[in-house]
C-alpha cells in the first residue's frame, strides 16, 4: 500500500484526535515518515471530502486492522479514537476502531 507521496507530504496535516473524534477518507498511501513531534512514525494518508490529505499515525492495532481488512489504495477508511484506556497491568493505551469500505 506504500505509495510515493513526496509531493503530497508537504501539504499533509496530522490528525490529533480527542476522545470521540472520527476521521474518514480515501486511502492515498502510507509510509514511514519523520514527524516533527516524534521520530519515525508509520502513517496512513487519507483524502477527506474536502480534498485535503490528512496523516493518521498508526499504532499496532490500526496496522493490524488495515491488514486484516486488506485495505488498499482508494478504499474508504473510518477511524474513531475512543480515548486512553488502562490495561489490568496498569499500562495505558489508545483505543481505536477502524472500518474499511471497499
Amino acid at each position: 500500500m506504500t505509495e510515493n507521496l513526496s509531493a503530497t507530504i508537504n501539504k499533509v496535516t496530522y490528525w490529533q484526535p480527542s476522545a470521540g473524534d472520527t476521521i474518514a477518507g480515501l486511502i492515498q498511501g502510507s509510509g514511514t515518515f519523520n514527524n516533527s513531534l516524534y521520530d519515525e512514525q508509520k502513517t496512513l494518508f487519507l483524502q477527506d471530502d474536502n480534498g485535503a490529505v490528512v496523516g493518521v499515525v498508526l499504532n499496532r492495532y490500526l496496522m493490524h486492522s488495515l491488514k486484516q481488512n486488506n485495505a488498499a489504495l482508494g478504499d474508504l477508511v473510518t477511524v474513531t479514537f475512543h480515548g486512553k484506556e488502562q490495561k489490568n497491568n496498569g499500562r495505558s493505551f489508545n483505543r481505536y476502531t477502524l472500518l474499511v469500505d471497499k
